[in-house]
């Protein structure tokens, strides 16, 4: 069943419990007081009847009985002992009230016809004591009550009317943006283009936080495969060009270098080379790519034991000068030591491609503890600042192709930073070097990466 049904046919029930509950509690409360406000009316002219008799002396009761019978009643006495006396009552009344009745007062139900009774002692002619039972017909009580549920039926189903139609209407408001939803669902997965739902209004209902919400979700998804396309058309790109080279040399060594053996040497060289190239553009694509490596080994150490470690491997493997500068004693941290490593190596590994001069790596803690990596290199210009960290980003392609790089190092690290639970901030001037820190937060926060450069 659909929604929009769902919500008609509940609603409607809904709407006709309450209007049947509310229609019974009026025609209850109301028949129970019209039938007191009977046996009320009842009990005084019982009262005035046995006044009356008892003050008046007569050898004939009934004469003053008679005068006190109801319209559409009787009067009834009953003797302890002897002979009892036949009841007076109405021409209109033909039924005969039961020998024994509830209380000194109430209704009872006699041939499908309601009477008010009043029950009362009597002092009656020999000296006995009697009781006179003086009983009303409901005739016209009950057809008013009968009137008055036909009127409360009739209304309910009136009442009904502008339910069902505010029901429908209701339905169709409720499901008309689902419907929307999925329609427009629908049609992006039959031709694969991104739409959007149209917004009307300023509302700020459920219905349209929905429509935002998918909007800004159609809005990222667009982005996520606009740049999912983008990586795969470099990282094809940035393989096919190794790939291109080692086919060349192949070729190469297939047609000559077999005899040649300086050709030889330069083709296996070569070849060797782009290998080398394409396995490093593999490992940090697989790095990037995977989210099964996304778990963390937290452990407490010395982040300035971590620093000498890797800069140390920095001057055993480059002939360049990597030289940590602290006054600190220790930097106690909690990290991951692999990660936070390959961190670091990425860091410096790319301060190294861009200078040519010493590479520093500073250490201090300034509430936080804060690592630099500095190098006095080409620097980035301005306007290519914020987009660093993006795969496949580069600020000169031309440069990057003589150092190596392939536009993943920065992006790598910033993924590992998020895992790790740091901040990084990139300062740099053009021509006159970048800083990286590495911020440990003191309330272990994951914080977003920020880049700026010196005069933003």
């Amino acid at each position: 069943m659909k929604l929009k049904n769902k919500i008609h046919i509940s609603s409607t029930l809904l709407m006709l419990v309450i209007l049947l509950v509310l229609a019974f509690v009026i025609y209850f409360s109301f028949s129970q007081l019209t039938y007191s406000s009977e046996v009320n009316q009842l009990q005084s002219e019982t009262n005035a009847l046995v006044a009356k008799f008892n003050e008046t002396e007569t050898t004939d009761p009934s004469n003053v009985l008679r005068a006190y019978v109801p319209v559409n009643g009787l009067v009834k006495v009953t003797v302890p002992e002897g002979k009892q006396p036949s009841p007076i009552q109405s021409p209109t009344v033909t039924v005969k009230l039961p020998a024994e009745l509830e209380g000194q007062s109430g209704t009872v139900k006699v041939d499908d016809e309601r009477f008010a009774y009043v029950k009362a002692p009597i002092i009656w002619t020999d000296g006995q004591v009697a009781e006179v039972t003086v009983a009303q017909s409901l005739r016209e009580t009950t057809n008013n009550l009968n009137t008055l549920r036909l009127v409360l039926i009739a209304g309910t189903l009136l009442a009904m009317i502008p339910v069902v139609i505010s029901s429908v209407v209701l339905g169709k408001i409720v499901t008309q943006p689902i419907t929307n939803l999925t329609n427009t669902m629908t049609r992006i997965q039959r031709n694969g283009q991104f739409e959007r739902l149209p917004i009307e209004g300023k509302s700020q209902d459920e219905l349209t936080q929905m429509g935002n919400t998918f909007n800004e979700m159609m809005s990222l998804l667009e982005e996520n495969y606009s740049k999912q396309e983008e990586f795969v058309s470099n990282a094809s790109h940035e393989l096919k060009t190794p790939l291109t080279v080692i086919g060349s040399y192949a070729k190469l060594l297939q047609r000559q270098g077999m005899q040649d053996e300086k050709i030889a040497e330069e083709s296996v060289a070569a070849i060797r080379a782009e290998t080398d190239r394409m396995k490093a553009l593999i490992e940090q694509l697989l790095h990037i790519a995977r989210r099964s490596e996304s778990q963390v080994e937290w452990t407490q150490v010395d982040a300035l034991d971590l620093l000498e470690q890797t800069v140390t491997a920095m001057n055993t493997s480059y002939d360049r000068e990597f030289k940590l500068i602290t006054s600190e004693q220790s930097l106690p941290v909690v990290t991951d030591i692999a990660k936070f490593k390959q961190l670091l190596y990425i860091l410096l590994d790319n301060a190294r491609k861009y200078s040519s001069e010493k590479v520093e790596v500073v250490a201090r803690k300034n509430g936080d503890t804060i690592i630099q990596v500095r190098d006095t290199g080409i620097g980035i210009p301005k306007e290519a600042v914020p987009y660093v960290f993006e795969r496949f980003y580069r600020v000169d392609k031309a440069r990057n192709r003589e150092t190596g790089g392939f536009g993943l190092g920065l992006s790598l690290a910033k993924q590992l930073a998020d895992s790790l639970k740091v901040r990084i901030e990139l300062e740099s001037i053009e021509q006159l070097g970048t800083t990286v820190s590495i911020i440990f937060s003191e309330n272990f926060n994951v914080d977003e990466v920020h880049s700026k450069q010196e005069g933003l």
